[in-house]
């Protein structure tokens, strides 16, 4: 039976009728994809004390690796789930997606290792690439050409919105009941979302051109799009912005955390533990009370009354050589029992950082893109302007941020972030408006390829590997100068985008017509 179809033109002159219902349900999704990916994040501290060594020479590569295979799962596999988007049914593609995604986050909770962990993260790369590429795309076709740029920015807020709930569920529900726990939060949600997702239907007719879009090989679609000079400045703009994003948010929270803790591996707490566990032992036994008692009787020689920074705690830790059950039942406990009164705790980083990140993202994310839409036609290749500006502004921001005490330093971080997403929307939307309608899932795929194989499927390993042989205040510094060129790349296409974007939209009106 045929299903009933709005037809659209190439670039549709008014906003289709269920336009709404559809930006809000991938809205929703795009939402907790990004809560699942900060909750890593959010959680890398406590991790790093439940399942690695500090003595381990590759300790911080090994961290930054969960991001980065969860990343090149996603830019490999997106290509190949664009292919079918017009051979399958698109609601059903992503409602897979969001349920094998949300249940391999689940799965993260309950490693039990390194490599556990790690291929967890690559089967969330696998759902979240068959959305990646489709949702963009889809949307395009409910949207007129004039306000794509304010849409892209509705739909790519749920990064800044959902990045920030991912660091505060994570960091919340991780000092209450366990890194393990927080993992959790978005297995139910996601999975009721995939289930949604399969009662849609897919309403927008393809043309025949796009629907032979998966004749064209990959190397002519290629050819087209890196031989578009905007699409092209626009590609390895938000390549090297990718790059430092990936790789500062892998890292933030467990940054500023060592950078700022102090611990006191006192003897009257010492004491106080070793009453409080005895105490619960006579109420009620446990064998967990026993074996913390046993830990904290092996603690006495390394007990101290200075005051010692994130790295010399850790060391201590790793002399008494735990065991991997002591490791994952008593890490988290004793990181928050013998943190300084008054030093900054991780879930208290966490809930700072995702209130900067939602308020400074949400507010660049919705104003870049009314800003950009706003200045077409005004200015010569506004988008661009828009992103490339933004850029280069963020730069001199978190440079300062990281010789800057804190709390002062919130406020400087708040200003990089506000920079770096305002750029969001304008961007997205000149990838949809230098592309051609047949080939516009293939082109974001191909985008989503290109910026996460050079970009953040590398820098959370190159930064981590800068930190085991350097600090991570130098991997912090080096990093940095990937801003400035970001922003030069973006302002190098204001010459181009007018008139690849005025050729695009002529070549979709002829196939249209077609």
């Amino acid at each position: 039976m045929a299903i009933p179809h709005e037809t659209p033109s190439a670039a549709p002159e008014q906003t289709l009728p269920s336009a709404r219902k559809v930006l809000i349900l991938l809205l929703a999704i795009n939402l907790f994809n990004y809560i699942d990916r900060q909750i890593l994040s959010a959680t890398l501290s406590r991790i790093k004390g439940a399942l690695f060594s500090y003595d381990d020479p590759l300790l911080n590569f090994k961290l930054g690796s969960l991001t980065s295979f969860f990343l090149i799962t996603y830019m490999v596999m997106a290509p190949v789930f664009s292919r079918q988007a017009d051979k399958w049914n698109r609601w059903g593609i992503i409602g897979m997606a969001v349920i094998v995604w949300s249940l391999a986050s689940g799965m993260s909770g309950l490693a039990i290792g390194y490599v556990m962990l790690l291929i967890s993260r690559c089967f969330v790369g696998v759902g979240e690439a068959a959305y990646g590429p489709i949702a963009p795309a889809m949307l395009s076709e409910y949207y007129p050409v004039q306000r794509r740029g304010w849409i892209m920015s509705i739909f790519y807020m749920a990064i800044p919105i959902g990045s920030a709930l991912g660091f505060v569920l994570g960091g919340m529900i991780g000092g209450l009941l366990g890194w393990r726990w927080a993992f959790g939060v978005v297995v139910l949600p996601g999975v009721l979302l995939g289930l949604i997702c399969f009662m849609m239907k897919d309403t927008t007719r393809r043309s025949p051109a796009a629907s032979g879009s998966s004749s064209v090989s990959w190397k002519e679609i290629f050819k087209e799009l890196w031989g578009t000079k905007s699409w092209r400045a626009c590609s390895l703009g938000m390549t090297c912005s990718t790059f430092f994003l990936g790789g500062v948010a892998a890292f933030a929270p467990l940054y500023i955390f060592e950078r700022e803790s102090r611990f006191l591996l006192s003897v009257e707490r010492h004491r106080q533990l070793v009453l409080q566990t005895q105490k619960q032992q006579e109420e009620k036994a446990d064998e967990r009370n026993v074996a913390f008692l046993n830990l904290l009787q092996r603690m006495e020689p390394v007990l101290s009354e200075e005051e010692i920074s994130f790295e010399q705690y850790q060391r201590k830790i790793d002399s008494l050589s735990l065991s991997t059950r002591e490791r994952n039942e008593f890490g988290d406990r004793l990181l928050d029992d013998f943190l300084v009164e008054g030093s900054l705790r991780l879930e208290s980083i966490n809930l700072y950082f995702g209130v900067i990140l939602v308020i400074s993202g949400l507010f660049a994310t919705m104003s870049g893109g009314w800003l950009g839409d706003y200045l077409r036609g005004r200015i010569k290749g506004a988008y661009f302007q828009v992103c490339g500006w933004s850029a280069l502004i963020s730069f001199p921001a978190f440079l300062g941020m990281l010789f800057t005490p804190f709390p002062a330093a919130w406020l400087l971080l708040f200003v990089a972030i506000f920079g770096l997403f305002f750029n969001t929307g304008p961007a997205n939307t000149i990838l949809a408006n230098t592309s051609r309608r047949a080939i516009r899932a293939n082109a974001f795929a191909l985008n989503i390829l290109i910026i996460h194989a050079l970009g953040d499927a590398i820098s959370p390993m190159i930064i981590g590997g800068i930190a085991d042989v350097s600090s991570m205040q130098t991997a912090m510094i080096i990093v940095s100068g990937m801003i400035l060129l970001t922003g030069m790349l973006w302002l190098s296409g204001t010459r181009t985008l007018d008139a690849d974007t005025q050729k695009i939209k002529q070549i979709d009106e002829v196939q249209s017509s077609n």
